[in-house]
C-alpha cells in the first residue's frame, strides 16, 4: 500500500481498521507510514477494538475519528458520511499548495493555512518556536531556518522571527520594525531590513 501512496498526491481520506490479520497494531503502524507520506490526509479508524483508542495518540497519527463497527447500521453509516463531509468541507478551506505543513522535532505534524499565519518567533527554551496564527498560538520544537525556506511568503526579519510578508502592513524604517495588519509590531534586524529592501514592497 505504501508503494502506491508514494505515487499518489497528498491530502487523501483513509479509513483503517486497527487490527489486521490478527495483528492488533497493524492499522496503527500503517497509519504512521501514511502520515509520513501524507501529513495532511484525514485518517479515521473503523474497528471493534475500542480499547485501543488511546494508542492512536501514542502513535502520533493525528486521527480524525474512531468509529466502532458495533454501532447500529444507521449510526455507523452516518458516522462514515460525516467523516467524508468533514473531509470535503476542510479541503474547500485549505487547498494543498496553501497549507503550511511541518513535522516537528517531536514528530508532531503542524498543519495551518498560510493565510492564517502571522509570524513565527523563538520560544523560551532551546529550539522552541511559537507560531502565531489568526486564532491561536501554537508551540512546537523545530528549526527557524527550515521554516523560512518553506514558502516565498515567509521572510526572516530577525534571527528569532519569521513573518508572513502578506501580513505586513507597514515597514517603519526609522524604528527598524514592521507593523502587521493586526497592529502587532515586530523588530527587524539589519539582515532583515536588507531582505525587506530587496522586496521593494514597503
Amino acid at each position: 500500500m505504501t508503494e502506491k501512496l508514494e505515487n499518489c498526491s497528498q491530502n487523501n481520506i483513509y479509513f483503517l481498521d486497527i487490527s489486521i490479520k490478527g495483528n492488533h497494531n497493524a492499522g496503527l503502524e500503517m497509519a504512521q507510514k501514511i502520515r509520513k507520506l501524507d501529513p495532511i490526509g484525514q485518517i479515521s479508524f473503523v474497528t471493534t477494538h475500542s480499547e485501543f483508542a488511546p494508542l492512536t495518540y501514542e502513535y502520533k497519527v493525528n486521527a480524525h475519528d474512531f468509529i466502532d463497527k458495533r454501532l447500529p447500521e444507521v449510526d455507523f453509516q452516518a458516522r462514515i458520511i460525516s467523516n467524508i463531509e468533514d473531509f470535503f468541507e476542510s479541503n474547500q478551506l485549505r487547498p494543498l499548495n496553501e497549507v503550511f505543513t511541518y513535522q516537528t522535532r517531536t514528530d508532531k505534524i503542524i498543519s495551518v493555512l498560510y493565510s492564517d499565519i502571522y509570524y513565527f518567533e523563538a520560544g523560551g527554551s532551546s529550539h522552541q518556536i511559537l507560531l502565531q496564527t489568526k486564532n491561536e498560538t501554537i508551540a512546537f520544537y523545530g528549526s527557524m531556518t527550515d521554516i523560512e525556506k518553506m514558502s516565498n511568503c515567509l521572510v526572516r526579519i530577525h534571527r528569532d522571527t519569521v513573518v508572513n510578508q502578506k501580513r505586513i502592513k507597514l515597514y517603519i524604517k526609522k524604528d527598524m520594525k514592521v507593523l502587521l495588519d493586526d497592529d502587532t509590531k515586530l523588530s527587524v534586524s539589519r539582515t532583515g531590513a536588507k531582505l525587506l529592501k530587496e522586496m521593494k514592497k514597503w
